[in-house]
């Protein structure tokens, strides 16, 4: 039988690594923004869209994993300025600072997959980044619940877990 075991997170520090890691990435990013011009969230996602490359097995190259890493930690970065969301290490260590939860309510924001999501969907109707941040920020203040934010990678205890068994 053919049965996947439940992926379950444990909380842990961050290592001065990964730490390190992080602030360069929102870093880098930063500076991508004022040279490249980038006003909105969609303008970063259009700017890693147009240079992710794939190998010839089909895999994305390392400057592409690069890349999305850095736009995930800066799409987390304005995420956590803008609400009472923190980054969480965990034993997933392939993915540092792609969890935000808020300590008091335990809403939970699984911001790796927000942004593979957005980057690798060619859906013209899908809701843009900057709209998701916007829902994002007022889920977090307590005007809206989780069915309407629209993404399917938050977490309200009240509601449970869509895609994960625990955070």
């Amino acid at each position: 039988m053919d049965r996947q075991a439940g992926t379950i997170f444990r909380i842990r520090e961050f290592t001065r690594r990964e730490k390190t890691c992080i602030r360069q990435d929102v870093k880098r990013f930063e500076k991508i923004g004022r040279d490249h011009h980038c006003q909105s969230l969609d303008d970063y996602a259009n700017f890693v869209r147009e240079r992710m490359k794939r190998t010839v097995d089909g895999e994305f190259t390392l400057k592409s994993v690069m890349l999305i890493r850095g736009f995930i930690a800066y799409f987390g970065d304005r995420l956590m300025r803008e609400t009472k969301l923190a980054r969480v290490a965990t034993t997933l260590e392939l993915a540092p600072g792609w969890l935000l939860r808020d300590a008091a309510t335990f809403q939970t924001v699984f911001v790796g997959d927000v942004i593979v999501d957005c980057l690798l969907t060619d859906d013209l109707w899908a809701p843009t980044l900057d709209e998701i941040m916007d829902e994002l920020i007022d889920w977090n203040y307590g005007y809206l619940d989780t069915e309407d934010v629209p993404t399917p990678y938050v977490w309200d205890p009240n509601t449970g877990l869509q895609n994960y068994l625990a955070a």
